[in-house]
């Protein structure tokens, strides 16, 4: 049986002081979009939202992505972490590009994460104190297999979000996320995790301005194969007990 894989690259903890130029749109939440996502992961763990980020953001995001890409900036992701980082396009063909903080639009969407971040530790208690963020595209053809972000009791990555910057997505264009229920204390064994149903609890369409947000350890979750080329950020709000909260 393969393992269910848990997937921590390369870290790129990233703060962001920059002052932010005024032609940039603003990425904050409102107090209510705020409210459900707490309420929600208080009680399932996880909540799916539409129109978390405005079409001004979404596409000063998809042009930043591109214009990475352009200059090469993207690489190809692996499993793993560190020195045990490997590729295994048998579960993971994506392309993934770190985020800085080192332009306008980035530190707009990352004052928007450090928003979000307080105010989900001042509401759950959760003791997150930095993040990490990332840019994923998938070609036509690429998917991510079935997988958990962080094991229970690793406390490393608590929670994990994922933006969609796709106008228009057709679902024949696929690349919908999985979330799969969770897997409670089976998740500290690879093998039980997987033998859990493979019946997913949501199925998201990577439409534009749509969040995903879930408890890192609990909640397996896959990408299905991108018939459209796909963007989309991923982020984790982590515990790093290095670095003062």
């Amino acid at each position: 049986m393969t393992d269910l894989p848990v997937t921590e690259t390369t870290d790129s903890t990233v703060t962001s002081n920059s002052s932010l130029s005024t032609d940039v749109p603003s990425a904050q939440l409102s107090d209510q979009q705020i409210d459900l996502i707490c309420q929600s992961l208080y009680e399932t763990g996880w909540v799916v939202m539409e129109d978390s980020l405005s079409a001004e953001m979404v596409q000063a995001l998809r042009t930043d992505m591109q214009q990475r890409d352009q200059n090469q900036e993207f690489f190809k992701a692996g499993i793993g972490r560190d020195k045990e980082l490997v590729l295994r396009d048998d579960i993971r063909t994506d392309r993934i590009c770190w985020l800085d903080g080192d332009n306008p639009v980035q530190s707009s969407f990352m004052a928007m994460l450090d928003q979000l971040m307080t105010a989900v530790n001042r509401r759950l208690f959760l003791g997150m104190n930095h993040f990490e963020a990332m840019y994923a595209i998938y070609e036509p053809g690429q998917f991510y297999k079935k997988h958990l972000d962080s094991f229970r009791g690793q406390r490393n990555r608590i929670m994990t979000l994922v933006f969609y910057l796709n106008p228009n997505w057709n679902s024949a264009d696929g690349g919908q996320f999985l979330l799969f229920p969770e897997v409670g204390e089976q998740g500290q064994n690879v093998t039980d995790a997987l033998q859990l149903s493979d019946a997913p609890i949501a199925k998201v369409e990577p439409e534009a301005g749509t969040v995903a947000a879930f408890l890192s350890e609990e909640f397996p979750h896959e990408v299905i194969t991108a018939q459209a080329t796909r963007y989309s950020i991923a982020v984790w709000f982590r515990i790093n007990d290095g670095i003062p909260a």
